[in-house]
């Protein structure tokens, strides 16, 4: 009996339509609900008691009522301590800043584990951004995974408050490390926490040399791999760099560009923009201090934006993309709507615009209002790795007419799309599309024909990017469909799942409140320096000239930069830039 043959005859035997089936899945769907009320009703609870324990500040250690109460939480939930402070934390944010997410559990249409993950990812928020992304996402966050319950909550975030984003950036790339765990049986695992771009690529190193060789028949499996050339694969040390010069800041990201706009590969690697002695003979030409710097930068192993090294050993030489997608408008400096790295997901404005001057760029075109892929430029641009250099390969990829190809619509003949229909959908779908909200990267998905081929064409309508178990499904009896808002998917017992696309819309341009028109570009070396500034760490007596007090201002979608707030920094004493950026 052939494999087909076996898969129809268990088929026959499945019980997806059996009555006692459904009743088991209905009984089940409302077990999930109940569950979602009784954690509304604990946290209400929980909250209440919260309210009747007296506090005091630098109570959080030693014998006092509250660290009592803790513990008498902790035996009646039976948790850990730690556990149990959590648990008090989830319910006073969840009873003081999150109604609408509350009213939802209490309804039972919010499920206690995406409950948990919204609430989790909102812990590291003030109150008031709190309950502004409670009223924008929490009806959402009922019909999506955590990953992207995650993804939506972080990407709101940075949009609401980029200048906090940048801060919260800054210090947490200066708490950057690698941490070793022992575990049993002569084991151990390794933790590298820090900026995502450079560790995103990294990755992606090792799962392109992994599938490399596996494809050439090396009978180790994927992750026995990825260990291998991770504990082994070394700076060589006739590539090692020398010391970087003074003021050199080796940290943290690398990258590409792209939305309505961009897409691209790292610099540093094979194929990038312009290596030592090219901009050293661009220097001489054009007797650019700027590019001189940049050649010396570049002689000593650092990228051109110098925040990150350039590769030093040269088995792992082969181009490795880290895409980032960046709207066209956030690159220019006319808004602070984040980025998306793939591969990890949104990055703030000004990280973003920094990793630029390393890129090599691609242009992205993108609907009005919907944010859907519309076409994906093949040719890629590699500008002058300058702040001037990239605002002028934005300019000319964006005000010069824009003819569509015909990407979006042709057809292929071969079952196998090409390269660059495969990049479109990639770019297009970003993530699997399964019913369970599966986290797999387009990139590293199969591209399966809606209607298959040869009666369904190989067309980027007809492609979807989805992992492979998801694939499987639809041999299974699950049937997909593709809508203008997603995919919904049917059961074999009759479950409608939807699957939410992951467009998003073109940002617009920020309104300047001093009233500067909106057709004046910021200079681009001006905007360069302050993103520079927002991403570096500073101490309280420290503060950068757009955070004037302590405290924080009231947050706008750009902290503007005029006469008024420099003369009161410097009044203060707090160190501001002569020439401050005047956008």
């Amino acid at each position: 009996m052939s494999r087909s043959e076996e898969l129809r005859a268990l088929e026959a035997l499945t019980p997806w339509l059996r009555p006692d089936f459904q009743a088991g899945l209905a009984a089940l769907k409302t077990s999930t609900a109940e569950q979602a009320r009784r954690f509304a009703a604990d946290m209400r609870v929980l909250a209440q008691l919260t309210a009747l324990v007296p506090r005091c500040s630098g109570d959080e250690r030693g014998a006092t009522p509250w660290t009592s109460f803790r513990r008498e939480v902790a035996v009646a939930r039976t948790l850990s301590d730690a556990a149990a402070a959590a648990e008090i934390r989830a319910a006073v944010r969840l009873t003081t800043c999150l109604p609408r997410a509350l009213e939802l559990l209490e309804a039972g249409t919010l499920s206690q584990p995406r409950a948990r993950a919204f609430i989790h990812e909102l812990e590291s928020y003030d109150d008031d951004l709190a309950s502004q992304l409670d009223t924008e996402l929490a009806d959402r966050a009922a019909t999506v995974p955590p990953w992207r319950i995650a993804q939506d909550v972080r990407r709101a975030a940075l949009a609401a408050d980029p200048d906090a984003a940048a801060l919260r950036t800054a210090d947490k790339t200066a708490s950057r490390g690698v941490q070793l765990h022992p575990d049993t049986d002569d084991q151990a695992s390794v933790v590298l926490f820090g900026p995502a771009v450079p560790l995103t690529r990294w990755h992606a190193t090792l799962d392109t040399q992994a599938r490399a060789l596996r494809a050439a028949g090396d009978p180790r499996t994927l992750d026995n791999l990825r260990f291998d050339l991770a504990t082994s694969t070394f700076p060589c040390t006739s590539h090692a760099p020398a010391s970087p010069p003074p003021g050199a800041r080796p940290s943290q990201q690398p990258a590409s560009a792209g939305q309505n706009g961009l897409t691209g590969s790292p610099a540093g690697l094979p194929g990038s923009p312009a290596g030592p002695a090219e901009l050293l003979g661009l220097a001489e030409r054009a007797g650019r201090t700027e590019l001189a710097e940049l050649a010396a930068r570049a002689a000593v192993g650092l990228r051109p934006s110098g925040i990150e090294p350039a590769p030093t050993d040269c088995r792992r030489a082969r181009p490795v993309q880290a895409t980032v997608t960046v709207p066209v408008e956030t690159a220019l400096g006319l808004s602070n709507q984040p980025g998306w790295l793939d591969g990890y997901g949104w990055l703030s404005a000004p990280t973003s615009r920094q990793l630029l001057v390393d890129a090599e760029l691609r242009r992205a075109c993108a609907q009005t209002g919907t944010g859907a892929l519309v076409d994906l430029d093949d040719r890629h641009r590699r500008p002058p790795p300058t702040p001037e250099g990239i605002r002028d390969a934005l300019l000319d990829m964006v005000l010069h007419d824009i003819e569509l190809s015909d990407l979006s619509w042709r057809t292929e003949n071969d079952h196998d799309p090409s390269q660059p229909l495969r990049d479109y959908v990639a770019l297009r779908d970003r993530a699997c599309d399964g019913p369970t909200g599966t986290r797999t990267p387009a990139r590293r998905c199969e591209l399966d024909h809606d209607t298959p081929h040869p009666e369904g064409p190989t067309a980027a309508w007809n492609l979807t990017a989805r992992a492979s178990r998801t694939h499987q499904l639809k041999h299974y009896g699950w049937t997909p469909l593709r809508t203008p808002t997603g995919t919904t998917w049917v059961s074999p017992a009759g479950q409608i799942i939807h699957t939410p696309r992951h467009d998003q819309a073109p940002p617009g341009i920020d309104r300047d409140p001093t009233g500067r028109p909106d057709d004046v570009l910021p200079d681009p070396h001006l905007l360069a320096r302050t993103d520079q500034h927002q991403l570096t760490p500073t101490d309280q007596d420290d503060l950068p000239p757009w955070l004037p007090d302590g405290e924080r201002t009231p947050a706008t979608t750009w902290t503007w930069l005029d006469d008024t707030a420099l003369d009161a920094a410097a009044a203060r004493g707090v160190r501001a830039e002569p020439d401050a950026p005047p956008f």
